[in-house]
């Protein structure tokens, strides 16, 4: 019996989608500002009582982080594709062994990534610009982020597993107790209370391992209480492997391309001075708040195309979808209008400076024109992700941010002096290109003959 039902393949009453797709995607919302809340504006306000160099290596770490768990997002992508396909095609024994790969993938990860990590740690931190004592206290938190690694690649993973199955629930239950977890012990590891010693910068890094490793044990747990990972003799297999890296590889590689073209992008912003920069990262900080419900809905239409493919029901696939992009439509273009309609408000909820407040128009009216098209792309690029078609949103990617949103911002904004708004506006240009691109297969794609 599949852990959390498939509607029928006839049902394809819009009602009933639109339920199923806001059944997936809001829990998977609430989870991903959990987790963001955790990992970037507890830990920030904490150490942030430290001293600057503190908060510069959270932020320096963290940066690498991010960079280095791309993959294991990538892979993560490959693990819930194959569940929800196997889901789909009520084919439990298919099911577990995608999971028990989804583990083998977890341990490798861990060894090969959390390895380089340890040994490269020094040189990438050199090599952004670490120094003295904010080198020391960036290698101090990345050495324990390093060991503890394991608590970060199976929480993500078995998040992946519970997506496959359509269950969304669960992964926001166990975010919910890690948040708990991590500010219990936060306060008192970072700042040496409660007869614990003083540990600094490195209390953050052990608060969030050793939080994340409980919701990664509690996930596991409740994936084998509820037969996800099948029966004793149910085994991994190479095939499944193969299937998994082949989702998961384009979709990894494709997170990798996005951060550097970020860092690209960044330094082109930073070249028109601090308070288009500072301008910039508030901007990024606003978006993110209207960027999390196209990331739930996204990962929602992964799901549903991956259960629908495996159960053969190629137009309930195309049906969901239609609602997915409505709904993600709907709520981002919520976003826009307010971006547009109260652009100094919202930069003035971070800074009172009047150099970056004087950039508050062209800022938040590109955010706002940005949303539409964004979650466009986004939806598509995650109906693409069920389909296993992630080279093509890689090569989305890669012409959206590469080809249009980099040589626009460069020789626009730069080279012909026509300032940071044109640098802006290239973010639209480039998420128009994604949209039309992956909007384009998934309408060309034939789903009915599509074998995972």
């Amino acid at each position: 019996m599949p852990v959390c039902p498939l509607p029928t393949p006839e049902s394809t009453d819009s009602r009933q989608l639109r339920r199923d797709v806001l059944r997936l995607a809001l829990p998977i919302v609430g989870s991903d500002l959990l987790q963001r809340g955790v990992n970037n504006l507890v830990d920030a306000i904490l150490v942030g009582r430290l001293g600057a160099a503190d908060l510069a290596a959270l932020g320096l770490s963290q940066l690498l982080l991010m960079f280095v768990m791309s993959l294991v997002y990538g892979l993560g992508v490959g693990v819930t594709v194959m569940v929800a396909y196997h889901t789909g095609a009520a084919d439990e024994r298919r099911r577990a062994s995608a999971a028990r790969t989804g583990l083998v993938i977890g341990v490798a990860a861990t060894l090969l990534l959390g390895g380089a990590g340890i040994a490269l740690s020094r040189s990438v931190a050199v090599f952004m610009g670490a120094s003295g004592h904010l080198l020391d206290l960036t290698l101090e938190y990345l050495r324990l982020t390093w060991y503890l690694f394991a608590s970060y690649v199976f929480l993500h993973v078995a998040s992946s597993l519970f997506q496959g199955v359509g269950d969304t629930r669960t992964p926001l239950r166990a975010m919910v107790g890690v948040n708990l977890i991590h500010l219990l012990l936060a306060f008192p590891l970072i700042f040496g209370l409660l007869g614990f010693p003083r540990f600094g910068v490195v209390g953050a890094a052990l608060a969030s391992g050793l939080s994340e490793g409980a919701g990664a044990v509690w996930l596991l747990w409740q994936a084998f209480r509820r037969g996800i990972f099948g029966r004793r003799e149910d085994r991994w297999t190479a095939e499944e492997l193969a299937r998994i890296l082949r989702v998961g590889l384009p979709a990894a590689a494709e997170r990798l391309l996005t951060h550097g073209m970020q860092l690209v992008y960044a330094r082109i912003v930073i070249g028109f001075g601090v308070a288009a920069y500072a301008a910039h990262q508030v901007g990024l900080s606003i978006e993110s708040m209207s960027f999390l419900p196209g990331l739930g809905f996204a990962k929602a239409a992964t799901t549903l195309v991956g259960q629908r493919i495996g159960a053969r029901d190629p137009e309930g696939a195309r049906a969901s979808i239609r609602q997915a992009n409505l709904l993600g439509l709907g709520v981002m273009s919520v976003w826009g209008t307010a971006f547009v309609l109260f652009p100094s408000i919202w930069v003035s909820l971070f800074t009172g400076d009047p150099a970056v407040l004087g950039y508050s128009v062209s800022l938040m009216t590109c955010l706002g024109l940005l949303q539409p098209p964004l979650a466009i792309a986004m939806v598509m690029s995650g109906a693409l992700r069920g389909a296993g078609e992630t080279q093509v949103v890689l090569l989305a990617a890669v012409v959206g941010g590469w080809l249009v949103r980099l040589p626009i911002s460069y020789f626009g904004g730069v080279v012909m002096e026509m300032g940071m708004t044109l640098v802006w506006a290239s973010m639209i240009l480039d998420w128009i290109v994604r949209g039309l691109i992956v909007s384009w297969r998934f309408r060309r794609l034939s789903l009915g003959s599509v074998r995972l």
